[in-house]
């Protein structure tokens, strides 16, 4: 394993014995978006979706869920609709939901588009491995934290956590076939959270042209040592295209379109 997939395991040990709640509260307990109390929605939302929260992941989701909302929020009078690259069981869209609706009573998720294979992961590529081993001959052998098929969510899971939405927009198939479905239009946010190299680098290809000025995406994998080809295909995409963006402490990369 890699040093930093190992790095993790010590995170969930030492994690395991802390006072976590209670550390939230403190972090987070007073954080709002646009008025609205943030840590709740995000508990709300965590219970809703039964999304698994592992020790080591536990601050770091948090961080990263304040992040997109606020992110998401600053692109509300940005030209364009809005669209998740990758659901799992529909925590961050209920959260992006929920947000909306509080600065609009009347959204019902119109402009909201969901893309996703629904039936996990794709096959992972040499640039995802987290380490690799040199074997006599020349060989080599590739170690991924993740295999095909993994970290599936049904879609009629999604749908029911987001049953108030009902004009969510899903999209399911595998990228990047699947935005041959998508309207032809201007994007004002896009969030993408499908954890692998060759996704990654498709989705960036995809929508960054069609980025409105002022539009936001944000990648959930920039720095994610359980999935580094995310942070392979941003780098790669912007280093062609001498792009600026940040890289946050949460993990995640974030580009402005000028």
């Amino acid at each position: 394993m890699g040093e930093a997939y190992a790095f993790l395991q010590k995170i969930a040990q030492i994690h395991s014995r802390a006072p976590i709640e209670r550390h939230l509260e403190i972090l987070y307990g007073r954080a709002e978006v646009a008025g609205l109390a943030f840590l709740s929605v995000f508990r709300d939302a965590i219970e809703r979706s039964h999304t698994g929260l592992p020790a080591w992941k536990v601050l770091r989701r948090t961080g990263r869920a304040l992040t997109l909302a606020q992110y998401f929020h600053a692109t509300r009078e940005v030209e364009g609709a809005s669209a998740e690259c990758g659901v799992l069981a529909g925590f961050s869209t209920l959260l992006l939901c929920r947000l909306a609706r509080h600065l609009e009573s009347d959204f019902r998720g119109a402009g909201l588009h969901l893309i996703d294979s629904f039936e996990g992961l794709s096959a992972p590529v040499p640039q995802d491995a987290i380490s690799s081993l040199k074997r006599p001959g020349g060989a080599v052998e590739y170690t991924m934290s993740h295999q095909a098929g993994d970290l599936a969510a049904p879609i009629e899971h999604v749908k029911s956590v987001l049953q108030d939405y009902p004009e969510i927009d899903f999209h399911k198939g595998w990228i990047p076939e699947v935005f041959e479905t998508l309207p032809e239009a201007r994007w004002s946010f896009v969030h993408i959270d499908v954890d692998l190299y060759a996704p990654t680098l498709a989705t960036l290809e995809y929508f960054y042209p069609r980025l409105s000025p002022g539009g936001v995406i944000v990648n959930d994998d920039y720095a994610s040592p359980s999935f580094p080809g995310g942070g392979k295909a941003w780098d790669e995409f912007m280093t062609r295209h001498d792009l600026p963006f940040v890289a946050l402490d949460t993990g995640q990369s974030v580009i402005i379109k000028a």
